[in-house]
């Protein structure tokens, strides 16, 4: 296994730091309005970053390693000393102001607050997000007409048994080493994944989609998860399916989450996923099991050049 390299983790400067625990206490709650960060609440997180040019120098930072076509789509941004110095209701506080500056904050699923919970369940599907297996490359709310433009992912509890790695792909390199043929099939609209309820702000149910729809990564998105490989029946387009897993598993960037690593993946260039926890899991108290925080942002700029 590897590191995530250094040249995609952001530090944050302990003058950052000090500032947003400063300014955390009396900025306004990150309130919602049609799932999205209401716009008075933006602005006054945004004030905070023009007010530091440390928050300058991050963001843009972040901005290359999400946009730049030639990098990966991702960035780790080491935000553990948000919690570890103002625990985690204002640490998570802290870190939605710091999202808000990469793009608009977004509650896609309207049952869950801002911040989703991904626990460890080991009664449900291995596969699944808070399941305990192997979870496979995907982008998030694939079935959608508008998914979220990016996923952000903050460990708050890292696997105890060691395990848990993240996995990081490019997809747009991937799809440049298909096939004519494969990339033909893949542009049909024959695909099929999970349900689609209780979702804001991503727009309508797409099913069945393409994965690819023939759009330019600033404005479309390659429509892949492997979730959906299992129910597929053995025909070309399936084919296609997998030559696209295997491209992206060549190429697939592991690395474990630390507490307080935020991973933030541009969805219109990257999949990510999740190896499975170690053994041993039912031995480990619920409490004390691996635990992260999910939240998606809009993104109010063109999300790549």
């Amino acid at each position: 296994m590897t590191t995530a390299p250094s040249t995609f983790r952001v530090p944050l400067p302990d003058t950052l730091v000090e500032l947003l625990g400063r300014k955390v206490i009396d900025l306004p709650a990150p309130g919602l309005e049609g799932g999205l960060l209401r716009g008075d609440v933006h602005m006054a997180y945004d004030r905070v970053r023009a007010e530091s040019p440390e928050a300058q120098i991050v963001v843009h930072r972040c901005r290359d390693l999400l946009n730049d076509p030639h990098g990966d789509g991702f960035a780790v941004l080491e935000a553990s000393p948000l919690l570890d110095r103002y625990g985690l209701d204002d640490g998570q506080k802290a870190a939605t102001v710091l999202l808000s500056w990469l793009g608009v904050p977004l509650r896609a699923f309207d049952r869950w607050p801002l911040w989703k919970p991904l626990g460890t369940n080991l009664a449900i599907d291995p596969m699944r997000a808070t399941g305990a297996g192997h979870n496979p490359l995907h982008i998030d709310v694939v079935n959608a007409t508008e998914p979220p433009d990016y996923s952000a992912l903050l460990c708050v509890r890292p696997d105890p048994r060691g395990e848990g790695y993240s996995i990081v792909s490019h997809l747009r390199r991937a799809v440049d080493r298909l096939s004519d043929d494969e990339r033909a099939l893949l542009a049909e609209p024959v695909f099929h994944d999970g349900a689609f309820y209780d979702l804001t702000g991503v727009g309508t149910e797409f099913d069945p989609f393409p994965v690819l729809d023939g759009l330019p990564p600033t404005k479309g998105f390659v429509r892949f998860t492997a979730k959906m490989l299992p129910g597929m029946d053995l025909d070309p387009h399936t084919s296609a399916v997998r030559a696209l897993e295997r491209e992206l598993i060549a190429e697939q960037r592991t690395f474990r989450l630390g507490f307080g690593d935020l991973i933030v993946v541009n969805q219109h260039v990257c999949v990510h996923g999740r190896e499975a926890l170690g053994e041993g899991q039912e031995e480990v108290p619920k409490e004390r099991r691996r635990l992260l925080w999910q939240m998606f942002l809009r993104a109010g700029e063109a999300v790549a050049r």
